[in-house]
């Protein structure tokens, strides 16, 4: 598929952004503060893969997220975490978002949902926005990438057990994306300005990146398949 190729994952900064060209296959990476900036949401044709949680349930159980907790079995399952209901995304504070979600569901949500939750409303909202956008752009959890891309190269079929945290997790994330894009993940970590984006999020967009090249190729494995759909009609899936 001759499309723009995106991997995205937010930062500090907004989005870290690496991309893949069409027309030459070159990698560029740069941080936008806002998703409306990354291309022309209903003219330009893209595959834009996404580290972010796409499609909110209602009861704050999504079967994509069940899937892929037990394909990274232990100890990377617990890296997929519930997304917060629609009606929590709008509250300021922690305790209001678990008052509001377990209001809507009956559940409480997770700290890490709540740090994101600007992030998750502003691709929400775009997806409304622009109808376009939900045929460009897919949810893809970087563990699962890491994990597919490991067993391409005889790795066992589970999560990496190593955390990307410490140095030996962070080496062997480093040498599966080198092996797959060269130097291009050498530089992107030379330029980044820590301000904006840590080393973990430039290895995460570049996982991503991975993925949405099999989105490309029609590899990719989908959870769930078929997808459920959220209440309004956007598909709950996460693609590796």
């Amino acid at each position: 598929m001759n499309i723009d190729l995106f991997g995205i994952d937010g930062c500090k900064g907004g989005w870290f952004v690496v991309r893949q060209h069409a027309s030459t296959g070159d990698i560029s990476t740069h941080v936008i503060d806002r998703l409306d900036l990354l291309l022309d949401w209903e003219r330009e044709h893209a595959i834009v893969a996404m580290d972010i949680p796409i499609g909110l349930s209602a009861n704050g159980v999504r079967a994509c997220d069940k899937q892929a907790r037990a394909l990274l079995g232990r100890p990377r399952a617990s890296s997929v975490f519930a997304p917060p209901t629609r009606a929590a995304l709008s509250a300021r504070s922690y305790e209001d978002a678990c008052a509001i979600n377990q209001a809507a569901c009956g559940k409480r949500i997770s700290i890490q949902a709540f740090h994101i939750g600007k992030k998750i409303g502003e691709v929400d909202a775009l997806l409304h926005r622009h109808a376009a956008a939900r045929s460009r752009i897919f949810e893809v959890h970087p563990e699962l990438s890491f994990m597919h891309l490991a067993m391409e190269h005889g790795g066992p079929r589970h999560g990496l057990r190593e955390s990307k945290a410490h140095a030996a997790g962070f080496a062997l994330r480093h040498a599966l994306l080198v092996k797959c894009f060269g130097s291009a993940i050498d530089t992107a970590l030379s330029e980044r300005r820590p301000a904006q984006a840590s080393r973990d999020d430039v290895l995460d967009a570049f996982a991503v990146l991975w993925s949405a090249r099999r989105i490309a190729a029609g590899t990719a494995l989908r959870l769930s398949d078929p997808p459920d759909a959220d209440a309004s009609g956007i598909p709950m899936a996460i693609y590796c």
